[in-house]
């Protein structure tokens, strides 16, 4: 018996646009009708009425880094329209004082800090996805990633607030990330009702870009949940080399 595609909007991480979830959407093929949306706007809240307001009635909704922190916010303030959450790399928290100040940093010199980030993003054997990184943020450029950092740097503490969520949650988290620690994940696992970690080893920041397929499988697991319904077969996850 077959289902309807699940409308699923995706938001890239900082310097991220669909090419970041290209694969995973590929993988998934008609079980989701994909939508990879932007929302560069120097507010959080701004890009959460932008974003809800081009959305579907209801839809699944994923997110990674900067754009999980959006993804969550998203579903906080419109939950009873998010049917599944995926969220990766994010924290629930608000943002340090006195931080570094990435904004100003992309202002003044877009091509160093994206030299080093895309040394951070993803696990350091992950050259191809490095790469790709890194190409998804020299077309964006600097002034986009600088209203995001100010975006993501605006967001309020979320934690005293995830068990309004209902949906049913996958979090995936690599376990070598170097920007998001486990404990972030852990975090939302516990305060989310329906929420499932996880943790992909030899995986960095990314996981959509580093391992598309075992995240497609787990995403097609949470949209079973969603439908009620086996979806179409997945692709067997890829086991790490020994």
């Amino acid at each position: 018996m077959s289902t309807k595609p699940v409308p699923a909007i995706f938001i890239p991480a900082l310097l991220c646009d669909e090419t970041m979830y290209r694969d995973v959407i590929a993988d998934l093929g008609d079980t989701i009708q994909a939508q990879v949306m932007l929302s560069p706007k120097p507010d959080l809240a701004d890009s959460v009425a932008d974003i809800l307001a081009r959305a579907p009635a209801t839809f699944a909704l994923v997110g990674t880094s900067y754009g999980g922190s959006l993804a969550l916010e998203i579903a906080l303030a419109a939950p009873l329209r998010v049917t599944a959450l995926w969220l990766m790399g994010c924290n629930a928290s608000a943002p340090p004082a006195g931080g570094p100040d990435l904004a100003a940093s992309l202002d003044a010199d877009p091509d160093r800090v994206i030299d080093r980030l895309s040394g951070l993003v993803v696990h350091k054997d992950a050259s191809t996805a490095a790469a790709t990184y890194r190409d998804m943020a020299q077309r964006l450029g600097g002034k986009v990633g600088a209203a995001q950092a100010r975006a993501a740097a605006t967001r309020p503490d979320a934690v005293g607030r995830l068990g309004k969520l209902a949906m049913p949650t996958l979090l995936i988290w690599g376990a070598e990330d170097a920007l998001s620690p486990l404990s972030y994940g852990q975090v939302l696992a516990s305060g989310i009702p329906q929420a499932h970690l996880e943790v992909l080893e030899g995986c960095g920041h990314l996981p959509t870009l580093e391992k598309p397929a075992e995240c497609a499988a787990l995403f097609r697991a949470l949209l079973q949940q969603v439908t009620g319904t086996p979806t179409s077969s997945p692709r067997p996850p890829q086991t790490p080399a020994p």
